[in-house]
This record gives structure tokens, C-alpha cells and sequence, in this order.
């Protein structure tokens, strides 16, 4: 009997394993500001992968919406309109007034305009938190 216990434990591991992986962006503070636009807050140690995976988290796992929407940074690192004393980047998935901006190689939100898709900002989830989250 004894051996069924430790059976039925070991089957449960990859199951708890799976549910802590989405913990860390599931913390990360995100402020809708109409029906496109939303507000990523930086958290501790916050740098641009982080507001990317915060941005694709928002898209996908809030929103629902598919990974191929495009993202963009409607406004660069600032003061946050929803948490006052906090810094934010504002994103956007209609940018029908950001100029848009070539996004190259670098790893930013700190230009208007830069956009990447969703399934790509969701790669910088597994650099935020050093595992893959989805």
C-alpha cells in the first residue's frame, strides 16, 4: 500500500510543477485604459523583458486575444496614470496614433512605436522569470 502512495505522489508532480510556472507574470500589474491601450507597472526589478511578457500576459492570457496581435509601445517608460509613484510603459494594440517604429534586434520599450507580436513578447516571459511560462 505503501508503494501506491508514493506512486500517486510522483504522478502529481508534473502537475504541481506546471501550476507555479504562470505565478510570477500572473503578479505583474497591469492597468487597462480603454479597450487597446493598457498600463504595465514596473515591479521590482522591472526591465524591458519584463514589460513585454506583462504586455503579452495581458494580450493572451487576459484579453484572450491571439498571440499574432500586434503589440506596440504607445508610450515609453513613465509615470503611471493608475499607480501614482509607480513608472509604467503604456501599450497598445490599435496604434492608429503612435508613428510606428522600426523594432530591430534590440530588446526596448524605450521608443514609441516599437511593436512586437504577441508570441514573440511572450518569449521575454522566459527570460523575466528564467522558465518558460506557457
Amino acid at each position: 500500500m505503501r508503494m501506491a502512495g508514493v506512486g500517486l505522489f510522483l504522478a502529481l508532480i508534473p502537475y504541481a510543477l506546471s501550476a507555479n510556472t504562470d505565478g510570477e507574470e500572473d503578479r505583474i500589474v497591469i492597468a487597462p485604459l480603454g479597450n487597446t491601450d493598457f498600463e504595465v507597472i514596473q515591479g521590482t526589478n522591472f526591465g524591458a523583458a519584463e514589460y513585454w511578457c506583462g504586455a503579452a500576459t495581458y494580450v493572451e492570457r487576459r484579453r484572450g486575444w491571439p498571440e499574432t496581435t500586434p503589440i506596440y509601445v504607445k508610450k515609453p517608460e513613465g509615470s503611471s496614470a493608475t499607480a501614482p509613484g509607480r513608472k509604467c510603459v503604456i501599450f497598445t494594440t490599435a496604434p492608429t496614433d503612435v508613428a510606428q517604429a522600426p523594432s530591430g534586434l534590440t530588446l526596448s520599450v524605450g521608443k514609441a512605436g516599437a511593436m512586437r507580436k504577441s508570441a514573440v513578447a511572450r518569449r521575454y516571459c522566459r527570460d523575466a522569470f528564467t522558465r518558460s511560462t506557457k
